[in-house]
């Protein structure tokens, strides 16, 4: 039985939606010997990649000629099924904006005229009809829900998975079960000649008032000359120094992202000329998956017969971006990358803590510690629940496992540890100083779907 068994695993693994299955074997059956007729089993044949029905594409496209803030959402589900040439030219042909979910970054170039990621908060707000192809409608979509989005909303989902369909904000009577490849040549072909003409609208006004004024935010926030370096800064400067080194359009570095401003952050400033080649902490937001996630694009793109494609296919490199906090999670794989000669450039954003640190002085923070462990915090104040060791030497961990270990506290010390980190051939952590932002205020507004009135009570309270 368990050559079926392993079988079916690879059969559930690759049949429908992707993912891992796991097989567990008894110890006595790995290590035993057993004389049973060897079992010759048939190949696994081509993966089912269903259309659909005629009727519902045609209902879908008259739903898009009808819409006045028509709207494309594109999901790592896309990635996965590599249907980026069928997407692309579908947003090209038709002239529908389009935004993309963290992890379908690159599936249509972020460079793409329509692209409207600057201004999803407005896209979200004010589309009346939406495709969304291969992304849950979960968290990171903010459900599909008021008030984040238009309560009139229309969103029609594609996926590989009936399940998924009607889940939260999602409309079960248009959307669609299929291979997205397959399904968005079908909406093409319907389309026909058809381009959305919404140009002069309020909706494509209002996308691309939104679009100019946060590029103009983040550009500003992006030349703050002062030390310590806001993430912003830090990030632009390393983005500026890797397209220097790498041209983006080639896809030849994959991006890891994990941590809360790290990520959230980085995912803006980083743009992506080529899908799959960006991972982040995904569906679950779990912290401490980074550094596995880079190990497993370091197999999948550089190891013998590498499996993973994406872009030119030249060698990549691997690049995480952490927070310090999600980077102690599991910061002693840097050793497994060591061990297995794997020269992934790391990226410690060390802010002291998580989302913020405590205070902007070694000092400060020393005396809240203090007060902390001699329990004297009614007297003064203690470290809070969200902070970390102040400027702690994350880049020592590289250097006890044999790769390099880089503190940069100035644009050009990490324009510098950049550049060499890109080149070398071990695991290079660089331990970058920002600014803790001790006064910043807790804010996790992305997870809130209170309507604008009960936040305005609740900041009056």
């Amino acid at each position: 039985m368990i050559p079926q068994f392993v079988k079916d695993a690879y059969r559930t693994a690759l049949f429908g939606r992707p993912g891992p299955t796991f097989v567990d074997l008894p110890a006595n059956l790995i290590l035993g010997n057993f004389d049973v007729e060897r079992q010759k089993l048939s190949p696994l044949t081509e993966v089912p990649q269903p259309n659909a029905p005629e009727s519902k594409i045609r209902s879908v496209v008259e739903a898009f000629k009808s819409a006045k803030a028509p709207l494309v959402v594109i999901g790592k589900g896309a990635a996965y099924s590599r249907a980026e040439r069928q997407i692309i030219a579908l947003v090209d042909r038709t002239g529908i904006p389009f935004v993309p979910t963290p992890m379908g970054k690159g599936v249509v170039p972020d460079s793409n005229p329509h692209n409207f990621s600057a201004a999803r908060s407005t896209a979200m707000k004010e589309a009346d009809v939406v495709l969304v192809l291969g992304a849950k409608l979960n968290w990171i979509l903010s459900f599909g829900l008021p008030p984040k989005w238009n309560p009139a909303v229309k969103i029609i989902q594609v996926d590989i998975c009936a399940d998924e369909l009607g889940k939260n904000g999602g409309d079960s009577s248009l959307s669609l079960v299929g291979d997205i490849s397959l399904v968005v040549d079908q909406l093409i072909t319907q389309f026909g000649e058809w381009r959305w003409q919404g140009q002069s609208s309020a909706f494509y006004h209002s996308l691309q008032a939104a679009k100019s004024k946060n590029e103009d935010r983040a550009l500003k926030k992006a030349t703050v000359n002062k030390i310590p370096m806001p993430f912003e800064r830090a990030f632009d400067i390393i983005k500026n120094e890797l397209n220097s080194l790498s041209h983006p359009e080639d896809g030849d570095i994959v991006y890891v992202s994990e941590g809360a401003n790290a990520m959230d952050i980085s995912r803006s400033i980083f743009t992506m000329e080529q899908p799959r080649i960006r991972l982040d902490a995904g569906t679950y937001a779990t912290m401490g998956v980074g550094l596995g996630y880079a190990i497993a694009a370091y197999a999948a793109y550089n190891f013998p017969q590498p499996e993973g494609s994406a872009g030119s296919r030249s060698r990549k490199k691997i690049v995480a971006i952490e927070g310090d906090s999600a980077f102690g999670f599991s910061g002693m794989e840097v050793e497994t990358m060591a061990r297995f000669q794997m020269d992934v450039l790391i990226f410690v954003m060390n802010n002291s803590g998580l989302y913020r640190g405590d205070t902007d002085a070694a000092e400060k923070w020393t005396e809240r510690r203090r007060n902390t462990v001699a329990g004297t915090t009614t007297e003064g104040k203690g470290l809070t629940a969200w902070s970390l060791g102040y400027e702690t030497d994350y880049q020592k961990i590289a250097e006890l496992a044999g790769g390099i270990g880089i503190v940069a506290r100035t644009p050009e010390e990490l324009k510098e540890a950049t550049k060499r980190g890109f080149e070398e051939r071990v695991p290079v952590v660089v331990n970058v100083i920002v600014d803790p932002q001790a006064d910043l205020e807790m804010d996790f507004s992305w997870l809130d779907m209170a309507p604008p009135s009960q936040k305005k009570q609740k900041a009056k309270l």
